[in-house]
């Protein structure tokens, strides 16, 4: 392990939250919110001493880096940055509990977005809020580059699935690779965010209530505390949102297609193409339940994109069996998105590898290969497929045991697993009104595990993978 090239970009990641928590603190003197001014100065400095010392005192890298040490930068700040990130909620929230503000940093980090402090939107400082949204961008932008730069080089969860034109294994450092992905991938979410940012103000929307909003979809969170009871305000602020939830659902699927004017290549990639397909089937297993088809597409949308954001008054208000509500969750949007769940890119090379053994089976002697944009896969890429379907079976049934002894319901116990584990705010929903601190701290990890794929913590398990 090269810990000094670890230590040194895991510090430059600090000192940008820091950074962002400094923000958030001059909002909160513009604003007057004194609490919030002290917390938040507080976590800025706290912050920026600690990753400031890490990098005057950490040696220059010796050697290159490599994917490992990637990985292990990516699982030191998914578990950090939440613990660093709470403290604005520890602080700036009277009579709040440590377990409480852990899982409200985990949830805004993760992008599950669902909130757990109590006190009404209406009281909430706008630093506050503010800091929920920036939490909800950081998270979008760590958990994309994660996906496209680290996770493609590991070849974890499925060869193949997580590979981009943006990024390649150098054949020096491994950290010399990461500016051009980082700079494609913050420029598409600025980008993706402005664009529906504008789209609503055009649409009517009040500033504040469109920038949340914005941010929301591309990231298929929840920024603003009780999103899933807001309604868009009119139909044409509906369609933005439900426009804005398919581009934050697909990630680059269709950024990098229409970065260079692709438009067909986005429409036809194979995710989009089962994304929109998948959203038709759940929409059309609402129907006999007595559901309009356009709340059946706007809940079959949200639920798809692992957001939870009611997109109409039929749609949020639906009684959705639980066995139905918590599938789309779990298939989740592309491999290469902040969207939560097993991701579709799994399923298509699972459903292709079984169409080949079809064919096989009419001509045993044939040679037959299957391929996944553009690329041919080979065995190695189903049986990773499948070691990620049976870790992620396994993580769920954990988290729900772990809850039943936690003396939480059991149907409550599913919403909370799956809901967790695929950053699904809106399938938690007041499941958690219950929970106690054992409870909200178990879910803290959970989402962090599901944002970090599960598997890739598996590595980090093992000594061998520390030392090198």
């Amino acid at each position: 392990m090269n810990y000094s090239s670890v230590v040194r970009v895991l510090g430059l990641l600090m000192l940008i939250l820091a950074g962002c928590a400094a923000s958030a603190a001059l909002l909160a003197w513009a604003m007057g919110e004194t609490q919030q001014i002290i917390s938040f100065g507080a976590t800025a400095l706290g912050i920026s001493v600690f990753a400031s010392s890490v990098l005057l005192l950490a040696p220059k890298p010796s050697r290159r880096a490599r994917p490992s040490d990637a990985l292990a930068v990516v699982l030191l700040w998914w578990f950090l940055s939440p613990v660093a990130a709470a403290m604005p909620f520890v602080f700036g929230v009277a009579n709040n509990s440590i377990p409480a503000a852990l899982f409200e940093a985990a949830s805004c980090l993760t992008t599950t977005g669902h909130s757990i402090l109590g006190f009404p939107e209406s009281s909430w400082p706008i630093s506050l809020l503010y800091w929920r949204g920036i939490l909800h961008l950081l998270g979008t932008y760590a958990a994309v580059v994660m996906a496209a730069g680290v996770f493609a080089a590991i070849n974890l969860g499925g060869p193949g699935v997580h590979r981009t034109v943006l990024f390649t294994v150098p054949d020096a450092s491994y950290f010399d690779a990461m500016p051009r992905i980082c700079t494609g991938v913050g420029l598409m979410l600025g980008i993706s965010v402005s664009f529906i940012l504008l789209l609503l103000l055009v649409a009517g929307v009040p500033p504040v209530r469109a920038l949340a909003d914005a941010v929301s979809v591309i990231s298929t969170g929840l920024v603003l505390p009780d999103a899933e009871t807001f309604l868009p305000p009119n139909p044409v602020a509906g369609f933005i949102l439900a426009l804005g939830l398919a581009i934050g659902a697909l990630g680059l699927a269709v950024w990098l297609p229409l970065r260079i004017g692709a438009v067909r290549a986005a429409i036809t990639d194979p995710e989009t193409v089962v994304f929109f397909l998948l959203m038709l089937i759940f929409a059309a297993a609402l129907i006999p339940l007595g559901i309009s088809i356009g709340d059946s597409f706007g809940w079959s949308l949200s639920s798809l994109s692992t957001s939870g954001i009611p997109l109409s008054q039929g749609a949020r208000d639906a009684q959705v069996p639980l066995t139905l509500a918590v599938l789309p969750a779990l298939i989740g949007g592309s491999a290469l998105s902040a969207a939560g769940g097993i991701k579709i890119a799994r399923f298509i090379v699972l459903g292709q590898r079984a169409g080949q053994e079809f064919r096989q089976l009419g001509y045993r002697r044939s040679i037959l290969s299957f391929r996944f944009r553009d690329r041919e896969l080979d065995e190695r890429s189903v049986i990773g497929v499948w070691v990620y379907f049976i870790v992620y079976a396994g993580a769920v049934f954990s988290v729900i045991a772990v809850l039943a002894f936690l003396n939480v319901p059991f149907e409550e116990s599913i919403r909370l697993s799956i809901g967790s584990l695929t950053s699904s705010g809106g399938l938690i929903g007041p499941a958690t009104d219950n929970l106690g601190p054992a409870g909200q701290l178990l879910l803290s990890i959970a989402m962090v595990l599901g944002r970090v794929e599960i598997l890739t913590v598996l590595p980090a398990l093992s000594l061998s993978f520390w030392r090198g």
